[in-house]
């Protein structure tokens, strides 16, 4: 029985967020903002919230939610059930962040000069090649793209979905399990119905890469969020336990519905 670790929270204080609005991309380097920023991605909530769960006094809030409802990356609305209170509400979307956390990892080296790192008549592997490369490049020059992967994720998730959709929970992560072995990019099973547990083995988005201590899966989950949305018929919370990138011999994700 494979040991079972749970991913580390990751310290994202120090990251300098990227959100792009309908007129602009902003750089958010303030403590205050991204975490007002990153509650708001969870869900809308008050301006009393906001106060309550930033611990800064209202005043101080109140400058931050005026600058980022001036940039367009909220908005606010009168609270239907008391016109006294404001809802705030994210109107941008998170692209990624720039991070020191990832450049000093240790890369996997590469084969010698002979030898090609996929094989030539294989995609799939020619495709492990150059997510593992692009993540790789990525992460050396401080860069995190994973909001992009994850709605990547989304969309190649929606157009897969009618291949492999069942009502029947079993059958459909068999499915899943099939399309992906047909295509090199693993094996998956259901490992748990409450909640649903999903367990990929060679995954071909993070069995090659680094190990950096936290899950590296983001255009997984992506994919996952859009089939368990339409099986689920709701919108569903995807969580990474274990991941190849963090030191673990398989990716492990729980889904549930929001």
């Amino acid at each position: 029985m494979v040991e079972s670790k749970k991913l580390p929270d990751q310290d994202l204080t120090e990251d300098i967020r990227l959100f792009s609005s309908k007129d602009r991309v902003m750089a958010i380097d303030s403590s205050v903002k991204k975490k007002i920023l990153d509650l708001l991605q969870e869900r809308d909530r008050s301006f009393d919230e906001l106060v309550s769960s930033c611990g800064k006094a209202k005043s101080t809030i109140s400058v931050h939610i005026h600058d980022l409802i001036h940039a367009g990356f909220i908005s606010s609305q009168t609270d239907p059930h008391d016109n006294r209170k404001k809802i705030l509400t994210l109107t941008s979307d998170p692209i990624g962040r720039l991070t020191n956390r990832d450049r000093d990892i240790s890369l996997k080296e590469e084969p010698c000069d002979e030898e090609l790192p996929f094989h030539p008549r294989d995609i799939a592997s020619f495709f492990k090649f150059g997510i593992r490369t692009f993540r790789t490049e990525a992460m050396a020059l401080g860069i995190n793209i994973d909001p992009v992967l994850e709605r990547t994720g989304w969309k190649i998730g929606s157009i897969l979905t009618p291949l492999i959709y069942s009502p029947d929970i079993s059958q459909m992560v068999q499915n899943i399990h099939n399309f992906w072995q047909e295509h090199g990019l693993g094996s998956v099973e259901l490992s748990g119905s409450d909640p649903i547990a999903i367990i990929v083995y060679g995954c071909f988005e993070c069995e090659d890469l680094p190990v950096t201590g936290h899950g590296a899966c983001s255009f997984d989950i992506g994919v996952l969020s859009a089939i368990f949305t339409k099986y689920l018929n709701a919108p569903v919370q995807i969580t990474e336990v274990e991941c190849y990138s963090a030191g673990h011999t398989h990716c492990r994700f729980l889904i549930k519905k929001l």
